[in-house]
């Protein structure tokens, strides 16, 4: 008969184990719509794309460092899954950019600031460079135009505790 410490860490292992099986990285193109939704809930955005396929934003923040986009075909089926807080599409940046641009390119930010009196909205996001280095972005846009202005990084696990 199993004692009670053993049961409890069957109760923790299985726990984890079911855990894992509900990451983004696990879902596979021809996942029906419905099951992404029952798995993952609803999603922070969507929208709809030129060709009649769909995009669902999941945000992991937050303080998380991944973002998640499924795109749907017109079938309702799963086309692909990406991770988008990545270097390579945080380097994409550009100054002129529109809100919706970035928001289509990164997903919805931790956090948004405004400063009036600065005439700016701050975007942030956490993310891994490299996959393995934790860093800060921040995204800042011009509230008059709505253009994006400025992208600034900092790395946040330094040695000594400050932003690089």
């Amino acid at each position: 008969m199993a004692t009670l410490l053993q049961r409890c860490a069957f109760f923790f292992v299985a726990t984890l184990l079911t855990a894992g099986c509900a990451s983004f990285t696990s879902i596979t193109p021809g996942t029906p719509e419905e099951q992404v939704r029952a798995r993952f809930g609803a999603p922070a955005d969507v929208w709809k794309t030129p060709d009649g396929s769909e995009v669902w934003d999941y945000p992991r923040g937050p303080l998380g460092t991944e973002t998640y986009m499924i795109t749907f075909g017109p079938n309702r089926e799963v086309r692909d899954v990406r991770q988008v807080l990545t270097d390579e599409n945080i380097s994409k940046l550009k100054p002129g950019m529109t809100r919706d641009e970035v928001r289509r390119m990164l997903g919805k930010p931790g956090s948004i600031n405004v400063t009036e009196s600065r005439n700016e909205e701050i975007w942030y996001w956490r993310y891994l460079e490299w996959q393995i280095r934790k860093m800060e972005v921040y995204v800042q846009f011009s509230l008059s135009s709505g253009e994006l202005t400025k992208v600034t990084r900092f790395q946040i696990d330094t040695s000594d505790g400050k932003r690089q």
